[in-house]
């Protein structure tokens, strides 16, 4: 009995460090040599070779995306739909010049002010179809409130975000829209007294990865490092978010400069943009933090070894 007592221990550490469908767990691809991908956007200017990455993910000329704006821009801050439309139809007119001068084959708006609409079949049709989905800046707590289920259970809109996933497609956000993208995100931060220390405030986000947290704007705006390496080092806290005993000591974390976009294609990572990106991965039993700096234009491939700890290699 007592070997088998081991076997059984063995056999829930192993899935501890490897259910995960990879190391950031994303949702493992129907087709293996055509993997989904998330672009993480760190806030500011998108720049060309950024744009243009997203959309070759997402099919070129075959791809259809599906754009939401709802971090940012309500319907309901407007007298009517037609007046929110001509805002952000100027506000994203490169966006929309995709569809328009047909270099995708669709592009459209996806937007709500109610959370009922994450549940609803024909709310959540255009992503059955999508091959790409961006979410725009603003605040995250608009994503959480929008489109997120009461955990542990996900909402169809969830759903359908990582069977995007799952058909090779592309999901991407900027600032707030990156920040909602990871299944645990940090809302805003506070601090104790004065001169504490910023705290992450955190809550549940889209679940499009399950393994890491993502921080934006990190080198731009005060309390980003400390807020989180803090939830990053807090296991216990990252356990009972996920619901999941002994996630917290292989997470990582995954950070963006302004002007910045880490593209995560499985276990492959790229920078694109004009600055840096930044892995925080976990050695130790996760008592240890290693910090990892990506320059724009280099690659890397994450490794998980038998602990569950997770090396980076460059140039990959």
């Amino acid at each position: 009995m007592r070997s088998a007592s081991w076997i059984i221990l063995i056999v829930a550490f192993c899935r501890v460090v490897s259910a995960d469908d990879n190391v950031l767990g994303l949702p493992a691809p129907r087709n293996a040599e055509h993997p989904g991908a998330v672009v993480l956007h760190g806030g500011g200017r998108i720049s060309e070779d950024v744009f243009e990455r997203f959309i070759e993910l997402a099919g070129g000329k075959e791809a259809r995306i599906v754009f939401v704006p709802s971090a940012g821009w309500r319907p309901s801050d407007y007298q009517s739909e037609s007046a929110f439309l001509d805002v952000i139809r100027s506000r994203f007119s490169s966006w929309v010049a995709l569809g328009t001068n047909k270099r995708v084959k669709n592009f459209q708006f996806l937007y709500t002010d109610s959370p009922r609409a994450a549940e609803s079949a024909t709310f959540v049709k255009p992503l059955e179809t999508a091959t790409g989905v961006w979410f725009s800046g603003g605040d995250q707590a608009r994503l959480n409130y929008r489109f997120v289920g009461n955990f542990p259970s996900q909402t169809k809109f969830q759903i359908a975000l990582r069977q995007i996933l799952e058909r090779g497609g592309v999901v991407g956000g900027t600032s707030a829209g990156t920040a909602a993208i990871p299944e645990v995100m940090t809302l805003w931060h506070e601090y104790e007294d004065f001169d504490a220390p910023a705290t992450a405030v955190a809550a549940h986000g889209l679940g499009v990865l399950t393994s890491a947290i993502v921080e934006q704007h990190f080198d731009a705006r005060g309390g980003r490092l400390e807020r989180f390496t803090g939830l990053l080092r807090d296991n216990d806290k990252l356990d009972r978010l996920t619901g999941r005993d002994g996630v917290g000591v292989t997470m990582l974390g995954l950070a963006v400069e302004e002007r910045s976009a880490l593209i995560v294609r499985g276990d492959h990572l790229q920078v694109l943009g004009g600055a840096n990106a930044h892995v925080f991965a976990k050695s130790n039993q996760g008592k240890t933090l290693i910090w990892h700096e990506l320059a724009p234009g280099e690659a890397a491939e994450l490794k998980r070894d038998r602990t569950g700890s997770v090396e980076l290699r460059r140039g990959k």
